[in-house]
């Protein structure tokens, strides 16, 4: 009798087991978001609000799902496929890289939540993914740089100073008024007997490269002698010291390049320089200021103008810089013109996570 009554006690407690395990069961799938008695919630049900718009295009109410597939569609035909680096070569055999530009799209995922987020009557601004190109410029370090990515709508003025002191004096001016920035490459000679300058020259901005540091012989006599080397580390050194900004680029004096000119400036981490267009306003007695102007008339997305501390070119510059702004030119320094985004001043552009 007690084994029965204890054999029928355990079966009461293995039936009550079941059924509240069958209770748990019937409760969770009455509370099933999808499809029970509680209201879905979740991004999927989220409307964007009333009045908001991503390019001027209306997302008011939109579900995420619609929200996601209008998003989609404005990627797809806004999407700017990247550009990869090209190696070229001169006539002489010289070569020469045309820098990369990156490409971008909408990231979908953060623009949703930015849509989701937004108050009423509001533009959101896309965030953006960057499509990296696959060949860079420092894919190729032994090579010059002589123009910048024709499909960015830029082009950069190189100023070479050795001389010209009262006439650099007027043209930072201008370059200030106008918005305009440049690339200066110093020598560092130059340099060193002017420190508030190429300090002044640093702060309003704009870039400070190397000339070499004393121009008394080409780099091309001066690598034979083997004192190449040290005349860039000491201009280098002199600008770093004063300016307290790192120096990343080198131009030849007499734009003279060899392969062991290039080698010289690669071993010291530095890109030589040349450019695309050359005003020759060291020419004084031909370098009118019309013909400096029209050295800019001929400028093209993407090249790189050498210039000097010159009169004439003091009273041809803020015309010229007129010149590219109607043109739709940015004026940009040496790094921004090889930057590989492109457009360096873009609003939410993002690196996509």
């Amino acid at each position: 009798m007690e084994r029965e009554a204890r054999a029928r006690f355990h079966v009461v407690r293995i039936n009550r087991w079941f059924v509240a395990i069958g209770l748990v069961l019937a409760l969770a799938a009455l509370l099933w978001p999808s499809r029970g008695l509680l209201p879905a919630s979740g991004p999927k049900s989220q409307l964007v609000k009333r009045g908001v718009t991503v390019y001027g295009l209306d997302f008011s109410g939109k579900t995420e799902d619609e929200a996601r597939s209008m998003l989609e569609q404005l990627a797809a035909s806004s999407r700017v496929m990247p550009v990869d680096a090209r190696p070229h070569s001169y006539a002489d055999g010289t070569p020469y890289t045309v820098p990369e530009l990156n490409g971008y799209e909408i990231d979908v995922d953060l623009t949703w939540l930015r849509l989701a987020m937004a108050p009423e009557n509001s533009a959101v601004e896309p965030v953006m993914k960057v499509q990296p190109a696959s060949t860079r410029l420092e894919d190729f370090p032994n090579t010059v740089i002589r123009q910048g990515n024709a499909e960015k709508q830029a082009v950069g003025m190189l100023i070479n100073v050795d001389w010209g002191t009262p006439e650099l004096a007027k043209m930072l001016p201008i370059l200030k008024k106008k918005g305009a920035k440049a690339t200066f490459f110093l020598s560092g000679n130059w340099a060193k007997n002017n420190p508030a300058m190429t300090r002044l020259i640093a702060a309003d901005g704009h870039e400070i490269a190397t000339h070499g540091h004393l121009l008394t012989q080409g780099p091309k006599a001066l690598a034979a002698a083997g004192t190449l080397k040290a005349d860039i580390e000491k201009s280098v050194v002199t600008i770093e010291e004063i300016t307290g900004t790192k120096v990343k680029y080198y131009a030849p004096h007499m734009s003279e390049v060899n392969e062991a000119v290039l080698k010289t400036a690669a071993d010291l981490k530095l890109r030589t320089v040349l450019y695309s267009l050359d005003t020759v306003d060291w020419k004084e007695d031909w370098a009118t200021p019309e013909r400096i102007l029209g050295t800019f008339q001929k400028a093209k997305a993407g090249d790189l103008i050498l210039m000097h501390p010159k009169a004439n070119t003091v009273r041809a510059l803020e015309q010229a810089i007129d010149l590219m702004h109607s043109r739709g030119y940015q004026l940009l320094t040496l790094t921004e013109m090889l930057s590989p985004d492109p457009t360096p001043t873009k609003a939410g552009m993002e690196d996509g996570d």
